[in-house]
């Protein structure tokens, strides 16, 4: 297995209660620790391995640490009972006017969790069946302005919780993989659509579609902006619960197979996942790449200090951004980065016409 970061080491340990405490715990600087898994959005995760450690183990953090991240654990939890809530209203609003929706991400990742309550909570993503032109209408019938873009417009807050309806799952700046991903997700949105879960009170995907649309949206987020540890954290926990698999030959025909490469060799060598749940032959070099642009970014990206790099509200410093990374990513994912820049010239068009 690779030698990696003690947190990553760490982590591993976190996972899976079948691993043994790392030596290299021994070197970890705790409050460093909590910065470091607050960057990443994995706060409860850490803390289970915490809990763990002091149980098996004897070693204990002091008073202050603990109580900084039993606070932390104790917001996450609550914040995610109440999105769970807004989620069933959002799902049902919808079902009321006559569309087909199912949750995407977010509180939907939760599910494949040991604790669903463990994962750190976001906006609410949903996925509403009619195609851009019906949901845009739709929206703007309501309340008109919003932003939108090629696959989703944002609409206004659920109480504090922001949403983002979407009439494309995702996409790829690649026209040729784009229109494959398309007809993919329209393919299996019958299934998607009718697949309550009784514990969220509307519909989810499934885990064949999770394989495909995780790793889109992780591609979208390495390639434009970062990736953090939230996105990997909830790839291992779909693949150990799923009971079936997406084919290697799909994911490769999808455009996503560096990319499914890069996330299967940080399952197996950095995160310890048994084999039997890889979809997709490891790749090290772009898992390396993973890990690096991981610890360096955060969740994200907004902790990355490299040139034009990190969190910004300037809508034309992003872009800047995004053209940037594309050229720093340019030798590993030519086919999506060389087409970047292409596609924001399309979709500045594409906005215009919506």
């Amino acid at each position: 297995m690779e030698k990696c970061h003690p947190y990553l080491e760490f982590l591993r340990y976190c996972l899976d209660d079948s691993t043994p405490l790392p030596s290299s715990t021994a070197s970890i600087e705790w409050t460093e620790l909590y910065d470091f898994a607050v960057k990443q959005t994995a706060e409860a995760t850490f803390w289970h391995g915490i809990q763990r450690m002091d149980r098996e183990n004897g070693v204990k953090l002091s008073d202050v640490q603990v109580l900084a991240w039993m606070a932390r654990r104790e917001k996450i939890a609550r914040r995610n009972k109440m999105v769970n809530e807004k989620v069933a209203w959002v799902w049902n609003n919808f079902r009321r006017e006559g569309f087909r929706s199912c949750l995407l991400k977010g509180q939907g990742n939760g599910l494949f969790y040991p604790e669903p309550l463990m994962r750190t909570s976001g906006d609410i993503d949903i996925w509403v069946e009619g195609g851009d032109k019906k949901v845009i209408a739709y929206v703007d019938s309501i309340q008109p302005g919003f932003k939108r873009v090629y696959h989703h417009i944002e609409f206004r807050k659920a109480g504090k919780v922001g949403v983002e309806v979407h009439y494309r799952p995702s996409w790829s700046s690649n026209p040729i993989y784009n229109r494959r991903l398309q007809r993919w997700f329209e393919s299996h949105a019958d299934a998607c659509f009718s697949n309550k879960n009784d514990e969220l009170r509307c519909c989810v995907p499934t885990d064949e579609f999770n394989q495909v649309y995780l790793l889109s949206h992780l591609y979208c987020h390495l390639i434009r902006e970062g990736v953090g540890l939230r996105h990997i954290i909830d790839y291992y926990h779909l693949l150990r619960k799923s009971n079936t698999h997406v084919s290697p030959d799909t994911i490769s025909y999808l455009g996503y197979g560096k990319v499914a490469g890069a996330v299967m060799w940080m399952m197996k060598e950095i995160l310890g996942l048994d084999e039997k749940f890889l979809i997709y032959p490891p790749n090290p070099q772009l898992g390396r790449l993973l890990v690096r642009e991981i610890m360096k970014g955060g969740n994200f990206g907004k902790y990355d200090d490299r040139l034009l790099s990190g969190e910004t509200k300037s809508q034309s410093k992003h872009n800047l951004q995004v053209l940037v990374r594309d050229m720093r990513l340019l030798r590993y994912f030519p086919e999506e980065c060389l087409w970047e820049p292409w596609f924001r010239l399309w979709h500045y068009f594409w906005r215009i016409r919506h």
